[in-house]
């Protein structure tokens, strides 16, 4: 699971530098990237009910292989209209949008299946893997879709990204069936809702991951614009996102070894949050390209730090039978606030430029890293049922 889970993400790397840069050649407009990355993460807004009920009360290997599957066929249909010439903007954002409505009905299945293929004691060890492998991914798929996209073309891309699902579909094929663990009645979003308004612990995870997403994400989804500005190219681009992949990997093991000796995770979140505003402040002011790798570097390591606690949190600190439902709310809160700063962002930036744009979201990531570091919410570091 975790090397086809490797292969699919690196592909939709490819995927991802292609489209971004394609956009950005077309419309020469940061906002434009912005509504790309709107176009797929909205679907996780939209889909997160259907979602989690999908991964509560049915086989979660089962919707894995039918999304997948779907996010091929998208991908495909993607690669053939650009080597058809009908690669227009709009057909862009479309196949996007079909592509990451595959992604936003499958993820909470795919993050709800971890805990029933590794024994509790090493949960929290699973999930840092995982998210490491999402970083490896992050490390070789941009660095790779550089390469392909200066020599290959943006087709070639989609077409790598097509393939590399068959890889993860092979995985979860060799996977047993996994029974739905919620047989009885599944809970409505606003129950949902209640549930984790009801929680501080989980009240605060979410509305922090969501502060976190919307802050931070300009930094990956406005890559095309930054390479542009400091003149890297599509190796440029490529680049700046494997330096984000490699200090994920970094901070991966940063993360287990902290763990390790005691760090809690109500203390490991505002770290990681205020930190990584000070990685973007840099981003947001370098006029070099080395020096914009550098701190692309540390934005990864507390990039993974947030999204790698802040799910362990999530599943231990959730009943069995809602993990599901609260992982469709984190998938909103994820993919929700990447969409919505990363337009955000841009537009600023098509009107004040990108350095003070991404400043301005580097300052209020700041100012809400240092207030929750003031106002720890201790329950976070409770495991009270979970997996």
């Amino acid at each position: 699971m975790w090397l086809g889970s490797l292969a699919s993400n690196a592909g939709s790397w490819l995927q991802i530098v292609a489209s971004g840069w394609l956009i950005f050649e077309l419309t020469g407009s940061a906002a434009a990237v912005g509504v790309l990355a709107l176009a797929a993460r909205g679907p996780s807004i939209l889909l997160a009910g259907p979602a989690g009920r999908l991964a509560d009360r049915f086989d979660r290997r089962a919707v894995g292989l039918v999304t997948f599957s779907a996010q091929a066929v998208a991908a495909l249909t993607l690669a053939i209209a650009t080597w058809a010439g009908l690669a227009s903007v709009g057909v862009i954002y479309a196949l996007t949008l079909v592509m990451w409505c595959g992604f936003a009905l499958g993820l909470p299945a795919m993050l709800a299946l971890i805990p029933l293929l590794a024994p509790r004691a090493q949960f929290s060890q699973a999930v840092t893997v995982n998210a490491a492998g999402i970083n490896v991914a992050r490390l070789l798929g941009p660095a790779i879709g550089g390469i392909a996209l200066f020599l290959l073309g943006p087709a070639w891309c989609f077409a790598i990204n097509a393939a590399s699902f068959t890889a993860l579909v092979w995985a979860l094929a060799r996977v047993g069936p996994v029974p739905a663990p919620d047989p009885g009645r599944p809970a409505s979003a606003g129950e949902s809702l209640r549930i984790a308004a009801a929680d501080p612990a989980l009240r605060r995870l979410l509305i922090g991951m969501t502060l976190f997403a919307m802050l931070a994400s300009p930094a990956q989804e406005l890559a095309p614009v930054i390479a542009d500005r400091l003149e890297g190219g599509e190796i440029g681009l490529g680049a700046l996102l494997s330096a984000m992949g490699g200090g994920g990997v970094l901070g991966a093991v940063l993360l287990e070894r902290l763990s390790g000796r005691g760090l809690r995770r109500s203390l490991a979140l505002p770290v990681a949050t205020t930190a990584f505003s000070v990685g973007l402040a840099v981003v947001a002011l370098s006029p070099w390209l080395s020096l914009t790798i550098a701190a692309m570097v540390v934005c990864g390591g507390f990039w993974i730090w947030m999204f790698s606690v802040t799910n362990t949190a999530i599943q231990l600190g959730s009943e069995q039978r809602f993990i599901g439902r609260m992982l469709a709310l984190y998938q909103v809160a994820v993919v929700g606030g990447i969409g919505i700063g990363s337009l955000g962002a841009g537009i600023l930036a098509d009107l004040i430029g990108l350095g003070p744009a991404l400043f301005v979201w580097a300052v209020a990531l700041a100012v809400w890293g240092l207030w929750s570091l003031a106002n720890r919410v201790a329950s976070i570091d409770v495991a009270t049922a979970g997996p």
